[in-house]
């Protein structure tokens, strides 16, 4: 079961990549990392559900909270850049 999840949440991060490597804005770059950050936080708390480590809820709260600002403050900075 727990190889399934991850491997299921590989197979969605392809297409973030694929967005984050070949998008011609910034904007769909900047989609694509966030994307890829959600990713990366479902499969820490999956992994941390299946194995039973609580710290690596932590860890995913953390690395989520850090993805929307990091998504949030080169918004802010392309926005404020094209006016």
């Amino acid at each position: 079961m727990r190889t399934a999840v991850l491997v299921a949440l590989i197979c969605t991060a392809i297409p973030p990549l694929g967005r984050l490597w070949a998008g011609p804005t910034l904007w769909d770059r900047l989609t694509g990392a966030a994307s890829l950050n959600v990713r990366i936080t479902l499969a820490l708390a999956a992994e941390a559900a299946f194995a039973g480590y609580g710290i690596l809820l932590d860890v995913a709260l953390a690395y989520a909270v850090l993805g929307f600002l990091g998504t949030v403050l080169v918004a802010r900075f392309a926005e404020r850049g094209q006016r």
